[in-house]
């Protein structure tokens, strides 16, 4: 139980601030005494006349100024120096920078209400920039992962995949901490840990100290003291298949791009799956849903494919916005313009649920490119009238920064998608 007199405890340096405040307050009364005794003085309640009011106060006496406007000046000047004195006992050394994060985030705060939906690597980019003009961001996170890490630790433990959840969380924080960048260290030694984030490992760990995943994810999110939430699509055991068109079945996430061969269709199992509730209510609330960037038909269309996602985007009024991949995909978008991109969507879902499209018009060095060729990637081509028969509005530009490696620019995305909403 909290207790108020342990805040009068010498060392803390509030009782000075505390006593001036009611100081102050008392002063502040006698202040107005000059204008209220002399208001009521002889008159009635119910003839109390306004314009009499204001002529009294101009009528003040000099030391019912002065006792007033010391008042005011001695509650502004407790109120801020108690304000110094706790944080200095809660945070030594950095009452301003805690000033300025708080009045950082209830800017955030007032931002727009985002929803991205993807997985893998391009995702957290969105997020990145965002994070940067809003505080209300939530990522809706594909769980169909099965390679890797969190293939290794979903078998083992039997968990929803962290992967694509813990990239999300750290695109959400501070990645210059410590915690940031230990969420992200990967070992490279020991046959069990090898191939292992410690981030994998903290929310599996997690998950089972507090009893279920969700919940793991959440106390992940106050660690990294992140901006927004970030949340599963499904708390089902979800398994990506996919046909191709020469008739073969692929299953495994990790699986379908190995097969080189071109996708018809892809499907989860169970198709009847449940969405987790918290994503829905945030797409219903949302202003705008943004799609992408990533991999089509393993990070994108998975979430579409859960029942209850496809009509929470259908329904809600929010803008929604598909942001393309810069690079075509080995094994699953060879040879994709940007229309094919949106085709493949709308076939998952039978709806339009695009209104916008943002895609890169811009093309990397020829060494870069050269060094893509090899992966078999290719710049996706920008096919106007395509895209504008699908009733899709394009907004291009450059998207990524210059560098090894074609990356979308967080910057210039959310600068991109911010003019979408604000438009």
């Amino acid at each position: 139980m909290f207790q108020i007199n342990k805040w009068l405890y010498p060392g803390i340096r509030i009782k000075r601030w505390f006593f001036l405040f009611i100081l102050s307050v008392i002063v502040l009364i006698a202040g107005f005494t000059g204008v209220l005794g002399d208001f009521f003085k002889n008159v009635r309640i119910e003839k109390i006349n306004i314009d009499k009011f204001f002529y009294r106060l101009q009528r003040l006496r000099a030391m019912d100024y002065t006792l007033i406007l010391l008042a005011i000046g001695g509650i502004m000047l407790a109120w801020r120096r108690a304000s110094f004195a706790v944080l200095t006992f809660i945070a030594p050394n950095k009452e301003r920078e805690f000033l300025n994060t708080a009045y950082q985030n209830a800017k955030l705060l007032r931002g727009p209400k985002i929803v991205a939906i993807g997985g893998g690597t391009g995702m957290p980019n969105v997020l990145r920039g965002m994070k940067e003009l809003t505080g209300n961001l939530s990522a809706v996170v594909t769980v169909s992962d099965d390679g890797g890490s969190s293939g290794r630790l979903r078998k083992d433990y039997q968990i929803l995949p962290p992967g694509d959840i813990r990239n999300c969380l750290v695109a959400l924080a501070d990645e210059e901490t410590l915690l940031g960048r230990l969420f992200q260290y990967r070992f490279s030694k020991g046959k069990e840990l090898k191939g292992h984030n410690f981030g994998n490992i903290f929310i599996t760990a997690l998950s089972h100290v507090v009893g279920d995943f969700p919940t793991a994810v959440n106390e992940s999110s106050k660690v990294l003291a992140i901006r927004g939430q970030v949340l599963p699509v499904s708390l089902e055991n979800i398994q990506l298949r996919a046909k191709l068109k020469d008739g073969r079945t692929i299953k495994g996430e990790s699986n379908i791009p190995k097969a080189q061969g071109r996708i018809d269709r892809v499907y989860i199992v169970p198709e009847k799956c449940s969405p987790y509730g918290p994503a829905v209510e945030a797409m219903k609330n949302a202003d705008a849903i943004v799609i992408g960037p990533g991999s089509l038909y393993t990070s994108i269309i998975p979430n579409l494919l859960v029942p209850g996602i496809k009509e929470a985007l259908l329904n809600t009024k929010s803008v929604k916005i598909y942001i393309c991949n810069i690079m075509t995909q080995s094994g699953e978008t060879d040879e994709y313009t940007v229309s094919e991109h949106l085709r493949a969507i709308f076939k998952h879902t039978g709806q339009r649920v695009v209104d916008y499209v943002i895609a890169n018009n811009k093309m990397p060095k020829d060494d870069v490119l050269k060094r893509y060729e090899k992966e078999k990637a290719y710049p996706v081509r920008i096919d106007k009238d395509a895209i504008a028969g699908l009733g899709v509005t394009l907004v291009q530009g450059k998207l990524f920064s210059d560098g090894p490696y074609i990356r979308h620019s967080p910057q210039q995305l959310a600068r991109m998608i911010m003019k979408i909403i604000i438009v």
